[in-house]
């Protein structure tokens, strides 16, 4: 049904869109024309795109990114205007990001027009009445750049701090409907007209500040962005919802509202008010069951083609989930799956965390219902209206990741500033851990593998204390995809076998990590990594390197670590950060390079032998 409405909708002139009852669009001067409106929204979108992705993006966030909302020509340009648009400014796009070098044909797919589908991001802004002006302001231009770079806003408003007597399940009274209309208001100017200091400084050539800003000899470098209108439509829809009772279910009764806002490039804004169709009240509803509720619906829908829920966004005072290991920090990824029972248990043992609760309580019921790639940010109206390609809302949407790796060491000293959070309904993660030592099966063997009692099937996982089977047919297939090569299975299970200290399997075997014992000319064991695994299709934006690495440094192998790599593995930078150590191996072995990692690592008793064991090492892939 919403698939044939939004359709329906998405061909409705301007004009029905002005007239449609029940609608309050809120700006008082005509706008301009469809063409200036357009070619300021191209121009724009262009020059933040690129100054996000140059100040840390990868060529795979820009494919990524391009993918996910490049579109087919427009009937307003010719075949030749529109291809010479794409091939120029997919150069520009290539030579802005960091490793760019090699190139790569985007040639029919740069970002100049958004794909017909409808991405939408459900943006929940609570205590509005606290936010200032300003502020306010610098959060409604970055709900207009959402929607430049290819998104649909939907607004809810959470009010439990704003309104006196606020009670979900209550109906509302005269003064408390006022109030709530008057949040409305202030969210809806926010974004249309923004306030006079913030539009001054956005309409100019202002500058936005990147990681690299400071150079060796101490000048600013900035990355400017010409803005020419970062204003949108808004409008208030107060009237989607209806329960038959208060104790009733609620329904979304007047999905069309919505639709027909999203698809004539209105921000619509949602308040938590139900209509009680028994007496003919409104009555309020929780915020949270508002954002399910748009959510499951969307998601519902037979045809994903047509709409999908891309982010679900919490902004409210208390910023992310709160991290014991980071200070009181929030946490930066939180794979759900696997998490969240841990992050409650903790959650429960900090002062004031009902609202930390409440939250991630919310994002696994609306995560769950929502298609896998949804992700959800929970951060501060502060971080929000961030004017840097470091804000986490624009960083997010082009790269699919945080802005800061959860993977990367804690420093003590940066990270209980950090108030984002990035979640994901994620995937499980299995991890095994045997100070003895444990064996694989041979995938080519005929023996059943309960007749084997050496292998690793049977063994109790780590995270569950449960008997888990091992597909080695998956987990040969996972490295070999990963690697691009063959693997001599023999070869490599003669070497591992006996040895085998960790395994860590992500999801339906997406990712792991094998670990093994290795022995130093002491006698002494040591950690070494010696497969790290990541299906191709999931590398870079779906942070499954991230829960691999972090569940093996932070729980198997948190005393040593160590591994190799190739020395000219572009993956390298990626390890360069999150060890504490590197060395090139010594000539005869100069390819590789050595790393190390761990809160007792012995790299100053043992580094030769750290080299010894890293050199030792023969390939198994072919």
């Amino acid at each position: 049904m919403y698939a044939q409405i939004l359709r329906q909708t998405s061909c409705l002139p301007l004009t029905f869109f002005l007239l449609a009852p029940s609608h309050n669009i809120l700006y008082d001067s005509f706008p301009p024309s469809a063409e200036e409106a357009d070619a300021d929204d191209l121009s724009e979108s262009k020059e933040l795109i690129l100054s996000v992705l140059r100040s840390s993006a990868t060529k795979r966030d820009a494919r990524n990114y391009i993918t996910k909302f490049s579109s087919a020509p427009t009937p307003s340009r010719s075949l030749a205007e529109e291809k010479m648009m794409r091939k120029d400014f997919t150069k520009k796009l290539l030579n802005s990001v960091s490793d760019a070098a090699g190139g790569f044909n985007l040639y029919d797919s740069a970002p100049i027009e958004l794909r017909s589908m409808t991405r939408v991001a459900v943006i929940k802004i609570k205590a509005v009445s606290f936010i200032s002006d300003e502020k306010m302001s610098d959060i409604g231009i970055t709900v207009a750049r959402l929607a430049r770079l290819g998104l649909s806003p939907v607004i809810v408003i959470d009010p439990v701090e704003d309104i006196a007597d606020f009670t979900i399940g209550h109906y509302a009274n005269r003064k408390q409907s006022k109030d709530l209309t008057e949040l409305s208001e202030r969210i809806a100017n926010a974004i249309e007209k923004p306030h006079k200091k913030a539009q001054m400084h956005n309409l100019t050539s202002a500058t936005f500040k990147t990681d690299e800003q400071v150079s060796t000899q101490g000048h600013l470098h900035h990355h400017k962005i010409r803005r020419s209108r970062s204003v949108a439509k808004a409008e208030s829809l107060p009237a989607l919802f209806t329960q038959s009772r208060l104790s009733e279910p609620i329904k979304w009764t007047l999905p069309h509202l919505l639709l027909i806002a999203i698809t004539n490039k209105a921000v619509p804004i949602v308040p938590p008010l139900v209509y009680i169709d028994g007496v003919s009240r409104y009555a309020f509803a929780s915020a949270d069951d508002i954002v399910y509720e748009i959510v499951s619906k969307l998601s519902g829908i037979n045809e994903p083609d047509v709409i999908a829920v891309d982010k679900v966004i919490y902004i409210e005072p208390r910023g992310g989930i709160p991290s014991k290991e980071r200070n009181s920090g929030a946490h930066i990824l939180v794979n759900l799956e696997q998490e969240s029972e841990d992050i409650l248990s903790e959650l429960h043992s900090i002062e004031k965390s009902d609202t930390h609760i409440a939250n991630l309580n919310s994002f696994r019921k609306v995560l769950a219902v929502a298609p896998k790639t949804t992700s959800g940010l929970i951060t501060t109206p502060e971080v929000a209206g961030l004017q840097s390609t470091r804000n986490p809302l624009i960083y997010n949407l082009l790269t699919d990741r945080p802005v800061i790796s959860s993977s990367l060491p804690v420093d003590g000293r940066k990270a209980s500033s950090h108030t984002t959070t990035l979640l994901r309904h994620g995937m499980p993660v299995m991890m095994f851990y045997s100070e003895e030592g444990m064996y694989f099966p041979d995938p080519a063997s005929t023996l059943p593998w309960q007749h084997s009692p050496q292998i690793f099937n049977g063994l109790k996982s780590v995270a569950h204390n449960t008997e888990v089977n091992l597909d080695m047919q998956k987990l040969v297939g996972l490295i070999e995809n990963s690697f691009g090569k063959n693997l001599d299975v023999k070869h490599y299970l003669n070497r591992i076998n006996g040895h085998i200290a960790g395994v860590v399997i992500a999801g339906d075997y997406e990712g792991g990590a094998i670990i093994t014992w290795e022995y130093l000319p002491n006698g002494s064991k040591v950690a070494y990594l010696d497969k790290l695994a990541v299906l191709r299709k999931n590398q870079g934006s779906a942070g499954v390197a991230d829960i691999v690495f972090k569940a093996m440094v932070m729980q198997l192998f948190p005393s040593e670590l160590i591994w190799r790599s190739r020395t000219v593995n572009p993956v390298n930078k990626w390890y360069f950060e999150r060890s504490k150590g590197s060395m090139k191996l010594p000539r005869e072995n100069k390819k590789w390079t050595m790393f190390w990692t761990g809160v007792h690592s012995r790299e100053r008793e043992r580094l030769a032998d750290y080299a010894q064991v890293c050199s030792s090492i023969e390939p198994s892939l072919k």
